[in-house]
């Protein structure tokens, strides 16, 4: 599959009328004491990741002592350069745990030879001296509770903690989440950070039916690859992967993805298939699905999705010989 170009927004455009989960009254939320346990996810690089690891795991160690988190990497993927962190605990405590995370990318600053593609390629240019930069990974369905009404609770956590924000366009590889860029200072990252996390405390019910990021192998955008038009669908092959772009009626998306993701989910389960649902509708009304896997995995994904629609179509035509 090809490499995906990086697109991006900042909190001012098409995401200002978002936020209808947050809250009303107080633009940010409150910041009393809380003992509200919650997990963050951080993209990083392999290389991001022996940093924060240290030398025979002293500094995550040393990070874990000092807040009383959990914090652990994923494990190191051939051919992937990106690793997942995951941070758990307290929510006070685990924010304190990301400006320590951030002081050490700070320390160590890395080679921007690693950030050429997305997603690791940067969303925002390079902060002046003294601020680094966080990617955390979030589920598409919270980007409202973090924006807030017409952009005023983002803008608010911009202005107040002197930090940048910005956010990918795209979901992430065969996931519903999206990148959030957060830079600063270590100790501005961890301010923004802790009110962040109350803002996604707010919203945590809307978690459920995400499809979580995993990092695997992608092939090398310098690499060959063939490109097939066909109708609605196009071809892209890398050897003996393959990905399928299909095209599907906006009105029959839901039925396609069920409920909480349920019958998407099932889908790839099944059929071994990668897919990926585009987060807006085309100007012709239609929905993009993208399949990446084998042949044998995407025709089956296919005709489980075609089978749904033509029951979604025959259930609705005999809805409506009944109304008649």
């Amino acid at each position: 599959m090809s490499q995906q170009d990086t697109s991006d927004t900042t909190f001012e455009g098409e995401f200002a009328s978002g936020g209808e989960n947050a809250a009303a009254g107080e633009i940010l939320p409150s910041t009393e004491p809380t003992s509200a346990i919650i997990g963050v996810r951080i993209l990083v690089t392999v290389k991001e990741a022996g940093v924060i690891i240290g030398k025979n795991g002293s500094i995550i160690a040393d990070i874990r002592e000092r807040t009383n988190v959990k914090a652990g990497v994923s494990p190191v993927i051939q051919g992937t350069p990106d690793r997942i962190l995951t941070v758990t605990g307290a929510l006070d405590d685990t924010a304190e745990a990301l400006g320590l995370i951030a002081q050490a990318l700070l320390e160590n600053p890395l080679d921007e030879s690693a950030l050429q593609f997305f997603p690791l390629k940067r969303l925002l240019p390079p902060g002046p001296e003294g601020t680094t930069t966080l990617r955390l990974l979030v589920p598409n369905a919270q980007m409202g509770t973090i924006i807030g009404k017409q952009g005023v609770r983002i803008k608010e956590i911009q202005q107040r903690f002197n930090v940048k924000i910005v956010a990918s366009k795209d979901f992430l590889h065969n996931s519903t989440e999206r990148l959030v860029e957060l830079q600063g200072s270590p100790a501005a990252i961890e301010d923004a950070s802790r009110i962040l996390a109350r803002c996604l405390m707010e919203d945590w019910h809307s978690v459920t039916g995400t499809s979580f990021y995993t990092p695997s192998p992608r092939p090398h955008p310098g690499r060959r690859y063939v490109h097939q038009h066909g109708g609605d669908s196009s071809d892209v092959s890398f050897d003996n992967e393959y990905s399928k772009t299909a095209r599907f009626p906006r009105d029959y998306v839901g039925c396609l993805i069920g409920k909480a993701g349920s019958r998407i989910q099932e889908i790839r389960r099944v059929s071994g298939a990668q897919i990926i649902i585009a987060p807006e509708d085309d100007e012709d009304g239609f929905r993009q699905f993208v399949l990446t896997g084998s042949t044998r995995a995407i025709d089956k994904a296919m005709s489980f999705l075609k089978l749904n629609m033509e029951r979604e179509q025959e259930r609705r035509a005999k809805l409506s010989q009944e109304q008649e």
